[in-house]
């Protein structure tokens, strides 16, 4: 019931939108972090035409994103909010949300995409291999720092698959210095 609350109308809102009726709340009301969720968003399962219309529908609002006012701001202070989640004495082990994981990697490549996917299609890619990729490609990140980030990403995408084989759940933080 209280989840319910949570439509932007309120209770009052309906339960279940119309494609068209997402559009309207993005229009509306989202916030700059949805738009960048929306860069990974593909149909996945169910009517995979419905998803690509879908799609369809939102992508030139995620495309205009970078244009809202305050959106770097906005980008940086959701990346410090996701950071401060974690707890205090995992953020040194923490491989996904901590300084420096897996996530730092992915807003940042984000945001890029963000800003310049307005002008270059190329770089409208919902991997972030792929986008990191494109983008220094395009001349917005240097090859070196791209293959650096490259590296980084897919090493710490690597150990946090391993540690979840290992532990046969799912984790993104290294075991204390004792347990190693």
């Amino acid at each position: 019931e209280d989840d319910a609350a949570l439509r932007p109308e309120g209770k009052r809102g309906e339960l279940v939108r119309t494609r068209e009726a997402h559009v309207e709340y993005y229009n509306r009301w989202a916030k700059t972090w949805e738009f960048q969720a929306l860069l990974k968003a593909r149909p996945m399962a169910g009517d995979l035409d419905l998803g690509r219309r879908y799609i369809e529908a939102l992508s030139p609002m995620v495309w205009t994103a970078s244009e809202r006012e305050d959106f770097v701001p906005e980008v940086q202070a959701m990346r410090r909010r996701v950071e401060e989640l974690v707890p205090s004495d995992l953020r040194e082990r923490e491989l996904k949300l901590g300084r420096g994981g897996l996530r730092d990697v992915e807003f940042a490549v984000q945001l890029l995409q963000l800003v310049h996917g307005r002008v270059d299609e190329a770089l409208r890619v919902p991997n972030t291999v792929d986008a990191l990729c494109a983008l220094a490609d395009g001349g917005y990140v240097g090859r070196d720092d791209a293959a650096n980030l490259r590296a980084s990403y897919e090493f710490l995408r690597l150990l946090e698959h391993r540690l979840q084989l290992q532990r046969l759940k799912r984790t993104h933080t290294l075991p204390p210095p004792e347990d190693r």
